[in-house]
C-alpha cells in the first residue's frame, strides 16, 4: 500500500477539514510515496515510542495527538523534539495523526466510547454546521445512579481511580461524554439537560461551580478517556487495509496511582 493512497482512504472517512482551525492533523513528517507494509497506532508518540516503532520494523504511526502543535524553528539532537524528527527521518517512519477530526467524526472516539461502555440512543453534543461535531449525549433506558455509573465506567475502560463531583446516589438518564479535555463544555451539558458529563481534566473550581449548580460530573483522566483510539483506530485500519496493524505496547500515561 502506497502511503498516499492509504492517506486518501482514511480521509475520505475522516476528513481534514472537520479539526478545529488551531489544530495540526494529516501527514505530520514522511513520503507520501512510502510503500506502507506495517502501521503501529498510538494515542501518541514519544521517545519510547519511537524506538518501540524502529525496534519492530515500522513503516508508518498514526497517533491521536498531534506529533507537532508549535513552530518548530530547528532539527537538531540536542532539543527534544528535534531529536525525535531527527531520528524518524533517519529510520524513514512517517507520522499521521488525527486529532480533533477523529474526535467529531462518527465512528471516531466519542462515538467508540459510548460503543465501548455499552449505551445507544445517542445523539452530538455540540453539532456544527458540517453535519457533526464534539461530544455524544446517551438516553439510557432506564436510569442509574451515579456510583454506578463510575463503576461501570472503571469496569468497561479497565481504570482503576476516577473522580466524580455529586450525589452518589443521584440518577442518571441522560449522559454526555467528551473524550480528551472538554470541561468547558459544562454550561452546554446543563442547558441540554444532560445528567452528567464524562471526560478529563476537570480543574478544581469547575468542579466547586459544578457542585453549586447541582450538575454531576465525572473525570476518568485525559489518558484514560483517550486511550481507546489504538482499539477505534486499529479496526478500521484492520478492516480497510492488507497490512500488518499493531498497538503500541508503551504505556504513556504520565501518572502514577498508589
Amino acid at each position: 500500500m502506497i502511503l498516499k493512497d492509504m492517506i486518501k482512504k482514511i480521509e475520505d472517512k475522516y476528513p481534514l477539514n472537520l479539526a478545529y482551525s488551531w489544530d495540526n492533523v494529516g501527514l505530520i513528517v514522511g513520503d507520501i510515496n512510502k510503500d506502507i507494509k506495517k502501521i503501529m497506532v498510538s494515542l501518541e508518540a514519544n521517545e519510547k515510542v519511537i524506538d518501540e516503532a524502529i525496534n519492530k520494523n515500522v513503516d508508518i504511526i498514526i497517533t491521536h495527538h498531534p506529533f507537532i502543535f508549535s513552530k518548530i524553528n530547528k532539527i537538531t539532537t540536542s532539543d527534544i523534539k528535534g531529536k525525535l524528527l531527527y531520528k524518524l527521518i533517519k529510520s524513514d517512519i512517517a507520522i499521521y495523526s488525527m486529532h480533533t477530526n477523529f474526535d467529531v467524526s462518527f465512528d471516531g472516539l466519542n462515538d467508540y466510547f459510548m460503543e465501548v461502555i455499552g449505551f445507544k440512543n445517542t445523539e452530538i453534543l455540540d453539532l456544527n454546521d458540517k453535519g457533526c461535531g464534539l461530544g455524544r449525549v446517551a438516553n439510557l433506558d432506564e436510569s442509574i445512579t451515579l456510583i454506578e455509573l463510575c463503576k461501570l465506567i472503571k469496569e468497561k475502560f479497565n481504570i482503576k481511580k476516577l473522580s466524580f463531583c455529586g450525589d452518589q446516589e443521584s440518577k442518571i438518564k441522560r449522559v454526555g461524554v467528551v473524550t480528551g479535555s472538554g470541561s468547558d463544555m459544562i454550561k452546554m451539558c446543563i442547558d441540554k439537560n444532560i445528567d452528567v458529563l464524562i471526560t478529563g481534566d476537570i480543574k478544581y473550581h469547575q468542579a466547586q461551580d459544578a457542585i453549586d449548580l447541582g450538575f454531576n460530573l465525572i473525570d476518568c483522566g485525559h489518558f484514560e478517556s483517550e486511550d481507546i483510539f489504538k482499539d477505534c483506530m486499529g479496526k478500521f485500519l484492520e478492516k480497510s487495509f492488507d497490512v500488518e496493524v499493531i498497538k503500541s505496547e508503551v504505556n504513556l500515561n504520565p501518572f502514577n496511582v498508589l
